[in-house]
């Protein structure tokens, strides 16, 4: 049976079946795959900072990567940071959505899985990338200054919640995900926009089934903060487990009027 696995750069991820063999598994893709530096096994994220849960089952440590996508180089440890393959053209979407006059705010940045590909391929004049992982946060610097987007791309070390009260205000978009519980962080999301509002993204995991259900939470929960708001999409980006779905909502969120 074919091992199920992801290749980022040179590492593959492999989520392991029980009863397979990880040797079996290793050799089946140095076979096929000679360029291969290292193999991990994936078993899921964990802890407040989303780290990854591997086993290295072929190659040396460190296990740092370059990755190309769009044009965009992105450089990370596979072994301390996560890379959705799965996001590729979700991130493509968002920067193509972005026009020459917004400034964005991306309040989960990573290693610039959004805002390099923002920076880069969309139109947006500025974008803020925020991102509380001192590890992430290194390699998001890091990329920024191989892609040659430093006038381009701010980066911030901290959490979104305390660093969006300095961005109070700039934003004609934000970009937002923290898997699971993103609707959590809508004070920092709606803080960073205009006075006039603007467009977020927001990604979470849902459970299939409950999406509307979903939907109505966060409409809510915005409509609380004293904003009208428009869902402009809803859509299944991948999924995530046997049961969880990652899912964005696209919203448009204006002040209310007095």
């Amino acid at each position: 049976m074919r091992p199920r696995y992801k290749v980022v750069g040179d590492v593959a991820l492999v989520r392991l079946r029980d009863g397979e063999d990880p040797k079996e598994v290793v050799d089946y893709l140095l076979g096929r795959l000679p360029r291969l530096r290292a193999v991990l096994a994936y078993e899921g994220v964990g802890g407040e900072l989303r780290l990854p849960r591997v086993r290295l089952l072929h190659g040396e440590r460190p296990v740092v990567t370059r990755y190309a996508e769009h044009g965009v180089v992105y450089e990370l440890d596979v072994e301390r940071m996560m890379f959705s393959l799965g996001n590729k053209f979700e991130r493509l979407r968002v920067a193509a959505l972005t026009r020459d006059w917004e400034v964005v705010v991306d309040a989960f940045a990573g290693i610039g899985q959004f805002s390099l590909p923002i920076a880069a391929l969309g139109r947006a004049v500025f974008v803020h990338a925020i991102e509380v992982n001192p590890e992430a946060y290194e390699y998001l610097v890091r990329n920024v200054r191989a892609n040659g987007l430093e006038g381009r791309v701010r980066t911030h070390l901290g959490d979104c919640r305390e660093v969006t009260k300095g961005l109070e205000g700039v934003a004609d978009r934000v970009v937002m995900g923290y898997f699971p519980g993103t609707i959590g962080y809508l004070d920092a999301g709606l803080r960073a926009l205009r006075p006039g509002g603007g467009v977020v993204h927001l990604h979470d995991l849902v459970e299939g089934g409950s999406e509307e259900e979903y939907c109505a939470r966060v409409v809510g929960g915005v409509k609380e903060r004293g904003y009208d708001v428009r869902l402009l999409r809803t859509a299944r980006v991948k999924s995530y487990s046997a049961r969880l779905d990652h899912v964005v909502l696209d919203l448009l969120c204006l002040p209310r009027r007095p």
